[in-house]
């Protein structure tokens, strides 16, 4: 078999490359791993979203390359019209996402299905990239499947490691992410297991930036259970309204730069865990609804108790301080603390969460350009390699500038530049 693009990995970033390779008249095969295409793209929101100008995306991920941010926002609107333009319902324009960018909500259902329906007979699930293949001048020309019937040698003139990022796998996460973050749950499809940074180094690519910096946020600590149905009811979206201590009762990061900045705070702290405090307004007013304009409404709170997590409300700082103590909590500290944090605790009851980091995919990965041209050591393109969503690294650190967004912007890019280089 011989195509123009063969993509590891059936994700946004995948199909979406796909898709528009297609457009473009290119053969094209998908490797999926799983029984479904969708990655963990098909266990979010649907909230697409990035940076509203690149100014603002290198003041909030001053570690992101330059060159990718700049790609990342000035592709954004051209991606949101694609889908509409496939008929896909899109959502009008807010802003505010993560306290400073534009979204539009998504349905991912139907941009799913109008990703597969050009493409019967290009895919293939329980299907894996096993092996890149390199011609003797060092260019990727195909891989090896090990699908379900057996291998299969595919020639390609251009290869897409899209595989989702090494989340999923403990070992590969403490020795990049380092810190015991290999005890992190991981809030995304389990099956993102670092396949295409593996691929990708055994053809001689460099690892990018940022290897240690990762998205996830604050969710209770010693859960009972943590399951796809409980990732967005568990999330403390509102701990950037709150007030963060370690196990020293001691303050450590700055709340208001957002959950997914204080989630990596969180990990490098004593024991990997803190407690969220904050009072009846902001339990009303944040914990409770919506984390997006068309999200459910939940009592997170709740939601941790319910899932075995640890919870006290308090009429009084006193009691509270003294409760929080019997976790562990150095209580003489946190009272001090407190204290000095009095203004954002006014209203009773007051509350508090034990908390701890999740992970739902690495800022680091292979090193790439802004075209996904995968690079070695020396910064040359290892041809006929690329990368993309999540196995892209070193577009972000340590702020958070978008997910979905990544593979509809980059994926069609890497199509439309495997075309370019016919």
């Amino acid at each position: 078999m011989t195509v123009d693009l063969l993509v590891a990995g059936g994700g946004m970033a995948g199909m979406a490359a796909a898709a528009r390779a297609i457009e473009l008249g290119l053969e094209v095969v998908v490797a999926e791993k799983g029984d479904e295409v969708g990655g963990s793209a098909a266990l979010s929101a649907g909230i697409v979203w990035t940076a509203p100008d690149v100014e603002t995306a290198r003041r909030v991920a001053p570690e992101g390359d330059p060159a990718l941010l700049q790609a990342l926002v000035e592709g954004f609107d051209a991606a949101i019209e694609r889908m509409r333009d496939a008929g896909v319902v899109v959502s009008e324009r807010w802003s505010g996402q993560m306290g400073f960018g534009v979204a539009h909500h998504v349905d991912l259902s139907s941009l799913l299905e109008h990703y597969r329906a050009p493409m019967a007979g290009a895919w293939s699930t329980r299907t894996t990239v096993a092996e890149l293949r390199v011609d003797g001048d060092g260019a990727v020309c195909g891989a090896l499947l090990d699908g379900p019937d057996g291998p299969i040698e595919v020639a390609a003139r251009a290869v897409l490691l899209a595989t989702g990022g090494f989340q999923g796998d403990a070992e590969l996460v403490g020795r990049l992410v380092g810190w015991g973050a290999e005890r992190m749950p991981v809030r995304s499809n389990p099956g993102s297991v670092g396949d295409g940074l593996r691929l990708g180094r055994a053809a001689g690519a460099a690892l990018s930036a940022s290897l240690d910096r990762f998205y996830g946020h604050l969710i209770p600590d010693r859960l009972g259970r943590f399951e796809a149905a409980d990732y967005l009811p568990l999330t403390q979206y509102h701990s950037a309204h709150s007030v963060l201590v370690n196990v020293h009762g001691r303050r450590f990061t700055e709340e208001s730069r957002g959950d997914e900045t204080s989630n990596q705070a969180v990990l490098r702290e004593p024991e990997g865990r803190a407690v969220l405090i904050c009072d009846e307004r902001v339990r009303r007013e944040h914990a409770v609804g919506p984390p997006y304009p068309h999200g459910q409404v939940v009592d997170r709170f709740a939601a941790a108790a319910d899932a075995g997590g640890r919870l006290v409300h308090a009429g009084s700082i006193a009691e509270l301080v003294a409760r929080v103590g019997e976790w562990g909590v150095d209580a003489v500290a946190l009272a001090a603390t407190l204290e000095e944090a009095a203004g954002a605790l006014r209203e009773p009851p007051f509350h508090a969460l034990a908390v701890a980091p999740c992970i739902t995919f690495t800022f680091g990965g292979l090193r790439v350009d802004a075209d996904g041209r995968v690079l070695g050591p020396d910064g040359v393109w290892i041809r006929n390699l690329y990368a993309a969503g999540a196995d892209a690294g070193g577009l972000q650190g340590p702020g958070y500038v978008g997910g979905l967004a990544l593979g509809l912007v980059f994926g069609p890019r890497v199509a439309e530049a495997v075309h370019a280089s016919r």
